[in-house]
């Protein structure tokens, strides 16, 4: 079983915390800072700043008090924003960490040195969202299924870009992972962040992108990009006509999930009062239709749970990463 099946079944299974509706006094009595940052440390735009925002909003409901806003500090994949979270962010419950597995998890292993310890360096609090991915080209392009890419590419060695949002990230990896396994050439072009990719993909300046699917949905819908495939095990809710990448590609499967973690030192009872907060904002109807109809489903993980997952996803992506002979200095 891979740390991706794993993963889902630890969710389908409901381990993780049930909503806490009648636990707003107690979280209350915990006194968590009146101001609250959530600090994503990916680009504005992208998946993970989609839903830590959407996190943000609802939060006060269960932090009595408390004030929370998003903060984004992009660079070198994650890594500036999440070594300032592990080395220099105050350690009373002011500062969180919003961050994806791609950054937590792929990066310790692509980069000569993060700046911090995924494992060390940070608590684990509580998953928020598992994310699913789409493959989509610019609007003209001359294909329309992922196969017709592959014969393209492999007809014109070199000529094809894709834009990533950053190295080491998945709309990164997962290309690398097609290009090895089909024995293609295509032009990487990293961006710091999601949006500026699909802007260049969408301007005709980029042929293709891995992207989220919260973050290219509104335009796949509008006609202003083109869905190829999904590289998941299941197809999108949110894109049920878009096959599967494996289908084409097999073994491309590859899902993002965003998580938050405190820098090591944090109080207990304020991992504790945070972890009930987003387990009750995940609860919430309005939320539950948030995550469906951008493709996503609610990671129902908690402190403990997210430290193996952790683990799961540094230990499986490990290998992709030697092989596929990655390395960011």
């Amino acid at each position: 079983m891979t740390p991706i099946d794993s993963l889902r079944r630890r969710i389908a299974g409901g381990l993780a915390l049930a909503p806490l509706a009648s636990s707003v006094p107690a979280l209350a009595q915990a006194q968590l800072p009146k101001s609250i940052v959530l600090l994503v440390p990916q680009a504005a735009g992208g998946s993970n700043d989609v839903m830590a925002r959407n996190v943000a909003a609802r939060l006060p409901q269960f932090l009595p008090g408390s004030n929370v806003v998003v903060e984004n500090r992009p660079g070198a994949g994650g890594n500036v924003g999440s070594a300032w979270v592990a080395k220099s962010a105050p350690k009373d419950g002011s500062v969180w960490l919003v961050t994806v597995n791609s950054a937590q998890a792929v990066n310790p292993s692509l980069y000569k040195s993060t700046g911090f310890d995924p494992i060390n360096d940070f608590e684990p609090v509580a998953g928020i969202a598992v994310v699913q991915h789409a493959i989509v080209v610019k609007p003209n392009f001359p294909a329309n299924t992922l196969a017709e890419l592959i014969a393209l590419a492999r007809k014109e060695p070199g000529k094809l870009s894709y834009g990533s949002s950053g190295n080491g990230t998945f709309s990164h990896l997962l290309m690398e992972m097609a290009k090895k396994s089909q024995g293609v050439q295509i032009t990487h072009v990293p961006y710091k962040g999601v949006a500026p990719a699909l802007t260049d993909v969408i301007g005709g300046n980029l042929d293709i992108m891995v992207s989220t699917i919260p973050a290219c949905l509104q335009f796949v819908k509008s006609g202003q990009l083109k869905a190829l495939a999904v590289p998941s095990l299941q197809r999108a809710p949110a894109l049920p006509n878009v096959p599967l990448a494996n289908e084409a590609v097999p073994g491309l499967v590859g899902e993002l999930w965003v998580a938050m973690y405190a820098p090591k030192g944090v109080p207990k009872e304020h991992i504790d009062q945070m972890r009930k907060a987003v387990a009750s904002v995940q609860a919430m109807p309005e939320m539950e239709a948030f995550f469906a109809a951008q493709g996503a489903t609610a990671m129902k993980a908690g402190p403990a749970e997210l430290a193996a997952i952790t683990r799961d996803e540094i230990t499986r992506w490990a290998p992709v990463i030697r092989d596929a002979g990655m390395k960011v200095d």
